[in-house]
């Protein structure tokens, strides 16, 4: 309840404390008061809680082996030893365990324990990826050994962890090192399916009412909505800045404490208790269900742009005749938008791999500014030439501001408002994730600008992720970082957070924002396919037989742990944008003949609350990329003060209705506060 310790027991030199667990109580309020101690000698004691006093002690039981587990089943207690020795302590004359006498029954169990667990009447014990089913069972009605084989699961790495869900009772979830969750039936021992979850390794897995909490080798936590194939992310936070080393849901606070909890341990020495009901987001999630009742909506509009231009200039547009018109054409087909966002990839000759070394590497500071000069120099040709044409081309009475601009070395968003909209907007902000060489320097990464129009809150990521057929992966890993990265300044005013941000953000991170597109060269390819086959369906417009082996589309549907999954995007009824031969409608001819692609794309965030109108390429051949554009509908909201409070009192009720039910039926399920 408070902290406060409550016992403290001292060995002699040269002797740990290796395993405890708490002796079944003779009833439910006899609980928790006596302790056993295992010990690196083989020693077992019994001590009392309150007094701190050791009320028995078994030498030698365990041949002066560490005791490595003691196991809780019922109203008996299994030790075990690093050689593998298992000894069973029944039940006596009082019903509990005692040391005074012998063990009850004694085994063996394989070396190279990895992860065990108590399941029904038996034993799972893993060793790197075999678990072994044991049954070590006093009345003898199974063989020790359940199974003459072990089980394993297929593709999936040393076990590390594992539990049980009450609304799975049927199933085993164990988690392995390289993040993949596998299910095991108890009935039939059968592995009924492997996930891929994640690619931390997971420390731990707790089942907490309907969803499946898991604990990280990073120090992160997640939980997992079950409901869904593959799973669904419902939440994620750093939950320690170390590893987690233990993670457990208390089976005894809704009795004892009238809240559902799960403790975390972390390799930072810290314990942390958690709200297994997650009751901040549940209240921010009804808020926003009935946000129609204390919100006035508006409808805005908004244009997307994203190309990478291969190092082009505005002046190199002018070279071709198709290519000088199309940002007239754009702008002018637009319908205008509230909203411009223009993002490029590739302002710069990221392809020069010499001089994009020696930009990264030069030690001469006249050179370093001579080539920030001609840098800039192009962001700014860039953004005069946008400007000019706004001007230029749209109706007189549409007047746009140029609203803020982000560049990082190839990267470059321009935002233009309109200036009916302008007085409207605040917290504007932009900042930038580096993710080349390491995370080092800016040839790939993020550019991102971020406002609140009225009270909803708006960002615009502009990403270049890193290049390769064969790096899915190594662009996974670019979407989590820039994900993950606070660019953002904080806001501090918690009815705010909750009005303007969401799941449970205070704005500092991308996905905090509740309106939110993103755009970029984001370099997923097409799996499994040789050039020449994907340029011969592209020809005959067989577009959804690339699109089943795109990288992004197939991360989606298979992994829950890809980042990307947070965004919708549009079915892509267009040509791959990528590679051309610049100048021509040919793709890549060159020596090294790369397979078309669909890098460049646009997708968004928005709770229900972007519409997204339309999703189309454009034929601009100065680059080997090829344009995107989108249309967006975004609907912002202006809270009502008054209104909210009502609806936030009704909220908070709700939730107490909840957690009521919720606490009913833990202790029905469990029947009693006894742990099993």
């Amino acid at each position: 309840m408070d902290g406060e310790q409550l016992m403290s027991l001292a060995h002699t030199e040269g002797v740990r404390a290796t395993a405890v667990a708490f002796k079944p109580g003779t009833d439910a309020n006899t609980e928790g008061t006596l302790l056993w101690v295992g010990t690196s000698l083989g020693e077992i004691m019994e001590v009392e809680v309150a007094t701190q006093r050791i009320l028995q002690s078994k030498g030698g039981v365990h041949a002066r082996c560490d005791v490595t587990h003691i196991y809780r089943h019922l109203n008996e207690l299994w030790t075990v030893d690093e050689s593998g020795t298992i000894h069973i302590w029944g039940p006596d004359i009082d019903g509990t365990p005692n040391l005074s006498g012998h063990p009850h029954q004694s085994n063996k169990l394989p070396r190279g324990h990895t992860f065990s667990m108590v399941v029904g009447d038996e034993l799972w014990h893993a060793t790197g990826k075999a678990v072994r089913v044991f049954s070590p069972s006093l009345d003898g009605s199974k063989p020790f050994q359940v199974l003459v084989r072990p089980l394993t699961a297929d593709g999936a790495g040393d076990i590390s962890a594992g539990t049980q869900v009450k609304t799975h009772p049927d199933q085993v979830f164990f988690g392995h090192v390289d993040g993949k969750v596998s299910i095991f039936s108890t009935k039939d021992y059968s592995c009924l399916s492997v996930l891929s979850v994640s690619s931390w390794k997971i420390n731990a897995l707790a089942g907490v009412g309907e969803y499946m909490w898991a604990a990280y080798n990073t120090g992160k936590m997640c939980v997992y909505d079950m409901g869904q194939q593959p799973w669904v992310v419902r939440k994620e936070w750093q939950a320690h800045d170390q590893p987690i080393v233990k993670m457990k849901a208390d089976p005894a606070s809704s009795y004892r404490l009238d809240r559902l909890q799960v403790i975390s341990l972390g390799a930072d020495n810290k314990v942390r208790v958690w709200d297994g009901l997650l009751q901040d987001d549940w209240l921010e999630e009804d808020m926003k269900s009935k946000d129609t009742k204390y919100c006035d909506f508006d409808e805005i509009h908004a244009h997307i742009m994203t190309w990478n231009a291969g190092a082009s200039t505005p002046h190199s547009l002018r070279y071709s005749d198709g290519d000088a018109g199309f940002f007239q054409e754009l702008v002018q087909s637009s319908g205008s938008p509230d909203i411009f966002v223009f993002g490029f990839q590739e302002l710069v000759d990221l392809e020069d791999k010499t001089a994009t070394a020696k930009r990264f590497l030069k030690s001469s500071k006249k050179k370093e500014g001579t080539d920030q000069e001609r840098m800039s120099h192009q962001y700014r040709d860039w953004r005069d030439f946008l400007m000019k044409t706004l001007d230029d081309y749209m109706p007189a009475d549409d007047l746009y501001h140029l609203l803020q601009t982000a560049p990082m070395v190839g990267l470059f968003t321009c935002v233009f408002v309109k200036s009916s909209l302008r007085e409207r907007i605040r917290n504007l902000s932009a900042s930038e994730v580096k993710r080349g060489m390491g995370g080092l320097h800016g040839n790939k990464g993020a550019v991102c600008i971020r406002f609140q129009v009225d009270d909803s809150s708006l960002c615009f990521v502009n990403c270049h992720l890193a290049a390769g057929q064969t790096q899915s992966n190594s662009r996974h890993t670019d979407v989590a970082a820039i994900l993950d990265t606070v660019m953002f300044p904080e806001e501090r005013d918690s009815a705010a957070c909750i009005d303007s941000f969401t799941c449970g953000g205070d704005g500092s991170m991308i996905l905090d924002h509740e309106l939110c597109i993103l755009n970029g060269d984001l370099n997923y390819r097409i799996d499994t396919m040789s050039r020449d086959t994907v340029v011969k369906a592209v020809k005959q417009q067989n577009l959804s037989k690339l699109l089943e082996r795109d990288q992004l589309l197939v991360a989606r549907r298979r992994n829950p742990a890809f980042r990307l999954r947070a965004f919708d995007e549009l079915p892509i009824t267009f040509a791959p944008t990528y590679k051309y031969d610049v100048g021509t409608d040919n793709y890549d001819t060159s020596e090294k003949k790369r397979s078309p692609a669909w890098c460049d794309r646009l997708l968004y965030r928005g709770r229900g609350r972007i519409q997204q109108q339309d999703y189309r390429r454009h034929e601009v051949r100065v680059s080997d990329h090829r344009p995107v554009t989108g249309s967006f509908r975004l609907w912002v909201k202006k809270v009502n003060p008054r209104d909210r409070a009502v609806a936030w009192m009704e909220s908070q009720q709700g939730f107490e209705d909840l957690q009521q039910q919720a606490l009913a039926d833990e202790n029905s399920q469990e029947g009693s506060p006894e742990p099993k």
